[in-house]
């Protein structure tokens, strides 16, 4: 790969990371506040623990939390592509590095 395409792919991935964790931290934050409006939904037909439970198991919730996973694992799976592709660059400089430097010591053929 060439260094530039490796720099845009860091590029790429860090700012993808780091969007899909601010977006997780949102949504893990409103949890609280998605929980008792299902809770407060469930309030007329239920008292307690047996609304806290039905809240908990209900679909809207549910999808919230998949939703939440979802972003989370996303932006972690970014933030690792972002250390790989940081590696291999500097991997690639270091390479490079010392083709240069053995080709200054290296003795001319004649």
């Amino acid at each position: 790969m060439h260094p530039d395409h490796i720099m845009e792919l860091i590029r790429r991935h860090g700012a993808r990371s780091r969007e899909s964790l601010q977006v997780a931290e949102r949504l893990k934050s409103l949890l609280p506040e998605v929980l008792l409006a299902v809770k407060r939904s469930q309030a007329p037909h239920s008292k307690g623990a047996d609304a806290e439970r039905k809240a908990l198991n209900d679909g809207a919730y549910l999808d919230k939390i998949e939703e939440y996973v979802t972003l989370y694992a996303e932006g972690w799976e970014a933030r690792i592509q972002y250390e790989t592709h940081r590696m291999l660059l500097e991997a690639w400089r270091s390479l490079n590095a010392y083709q240069r430097a053995y080709q200054q010591v290296r003795p001319k053929d004649s």
